[in-house]
């Protein structure tokens, strides 16, 4: 005979309402379908876990992939302004350094400047960095070196602008200097008529010292400053007649005498090659011609020294 079960049922008060019979067999197949449901549940919610997760980390992935794409282009960005500024800085230097060489060589002032090689240079990426950019250790490094690269070219520029600066002023100094030496022939045309130092006067014949040298030309040719200065005098001066006095600094200064007029005042600014006056044959003298005197401290120098004909073909060769 088989096994039953028997299931009674009662109300709330006790009472005795059902009896239900089951065989054991409908009662194990009823626990194993339950335990299969129960485990099917359990299935289910663990996939729809893992599906949750899954797609949580999904997102994750997608946001941490997005926001290394935005820092790899910020890199690229920041390395690529390192570049150009240290290009830009570069083609600077070497300019400055081609300017100042070309300076020093047009007029014989000393130095050197450094060989291109010395200067810094740039780079690209090499094969392979493009996967080493990722690591954020070698890319604070990488731009540390970058930064300090720029950080030097900034301080050769300077240093280079600096050297130019001195080399200009050098030069401007020497540019003041040479504009202010009495080099230029202060009439052209005409010859030399009588030289610096004795002589025998024309007048008495007697030994005499002639403190400047005489240029023979006609009446009325220009006469021009050799050299820039300020007009310390005009006027009359004894046996020279009207006369120009330049005062060109460093204790320099230019006479023009025997004029027949001149055309600037005491005080005046006068350049190079500018006009003073016109040749005459006022004073004491024998027919138009300049008298033309260099003095250095006030003391008469040979004027021809001066010149630049004469200093082109006195120089040693």
């Amino acid at each position: 005979m088989r096994e039953k079960i028997t299931l009674l049922i009662y109300n709330e008060a006790g009472s005795f309402t059902q009896r239900k019979v089951f065989s054991k067999r409908v009662v194990r197949c009823a626990a194993a379908a339950g335990v299969g449901f129960a485990m099917m549940l359990c299935f289910i919610l663990f996939d729809y876990v893992g599906l949750k997760y899954s797609s949580l980390k999904y997102h994750n992935l997608k946001t941490e992939n997005y926001t290394l794409k935005a820092d790899l282009k910020d890199r690229d960005t920041q390395i690529e302004s390192f570049y150009s500024r240290i290009y830009a800085l570069q083609t600077k230097l070497l300019k400055l350094k081609e300017l100042e060489q070309q300076i020093r060589s047009c007029t014989g002032i000393g130095g050197k400047s450094k060989d291109a090689g010395e200067l810094g240079v740039g780079g690209t990426f090499s094969l392979g960095m493009e996967e080493t950019i990722w690591n954020s250790e070698f890319y604070n490094k990488f731009l540390t070196s970058l930064d300090k690269e720029v950080m030097q070219l900034d301080r050769d520029v300077k240093d280079q602008s600096q050297d130019l600066q001195a080399l200009w002023e050098t030069l401007r100094d020497q540019i003041i200097i040479q504009q202010s030496t009495p080099s230029l022939r202060p009439v052209e045309g005409g010859y030399i008529s009588s030289e610096f130092g004795f002589r025998s006067s024309p007048f008495s014949g007697k030994r005499e010292f002639h403190s400047g040298v005489d240029f023979a030309v006609h009446r009325g040719t220009p006469v021009q400053a050799s050299a820039n200065g300020i007009i310390s005098s005009t006027g009359y001066q004894g046996g020279l007649g009207k006369t120009v006095v330049v005062d060109h600094g460093n204790g320099i200064s230019t006479f023009y005498a025997h004029l027949s007029s001149y055309n600037v005042k005491k005080g005046q600014k006068i350049q190079r090659g500018e006009r003073v006056g016109k040749v005459g044959s006022t004073g004491r003298s024998t027919g138009p011609h300049l008298h033309y005197e260099v003095r250095v401290n006030d003391k008469p120098v040979n004027a021809k020294k001066y010149l630049s004909e004469y200093l082109a073909k006195n120089e040693p060769s």
